[in-house]
């Protein structure tokens, strides 16, 4: 009887405690998986002519763990920019956060969520949403938390971009989605 008391305490300890977690919905958004001899970790991607431009590489300079991106970046002309992107995940309508991690200098365009095979732009449209508030400017000698807010009003299937227009030894680490209540 004894027994079975301390595994029901233990299971509703267990129980709640899971309950107050909440689900990762970016696939390595730690920063931890890479495959060796490419810029980006597992589950990220960029468009082919911006891989080859060399822009983007793992560090050790993470905010948790081992790895976070590094990216390096000087436009050669006005409204240059460079972006890239999270594997596509589903999400339900309602409101979520989005909360990374950066560190060092840089000026970022736009974040955005946007329905999967569709242009991610700064601008809110059917099928892209741009966080708010907008990050912008940064220049942070130590990691800094932002959080964004996006309405998603329609369940589908999204993708996270980030959208920069100059970095300079910028690091991203630990990004996250959560659905708000």
């Amino acid at each position: 009887m004894k027994k079975k008391l301390i595994l029901a305490a233990f299971a509703m300890v267990t129980g709640t405690a899971a309950q107050g977690q909440t689900t990762q919905i970016v696939a390595n958004g730690d920063m931890e998986i890479w495959t060796a001899g490419k810029q980006l970790p597992k589950q990220w991607n960029t468009f082919y002519t911006i891989e080859k431009e060399g822009l983007f590489s793992r560090t050790s300079e993470a905010y948790s763990g081992k790895s976070a991106i590094e990216i390096n970046f000087t436009p050669q002309k006005e409204f240059d920019n460079r972006r890239f992107f999270a594997t596509a995940f589903n999400l339900e309508a309602g409101k979520y956060q989005v909360k990374l991690f950066l560190k060092g200098v840089g000026d970022i365009r736009f974040i955005a969520l946007h329905k999967k095979d569709t242009n991610a732009a700064g601008k809110n449209s059917s099928t892209n949403i741009a966080g708010t508030p907008a990050v912008r400017k940064i220049d942070n000698k130590e990691w800094t938390a932002y959080t964004l807010d996006f309405d998603i009003l329609d369940a589908d299937s999204y993708q996270l971009t980030f959208c920069f227009n100059a970095a300079e030894k910028l690091l991203i680490d630990d990004v996250s989605v959560n659905k708000l209540k």
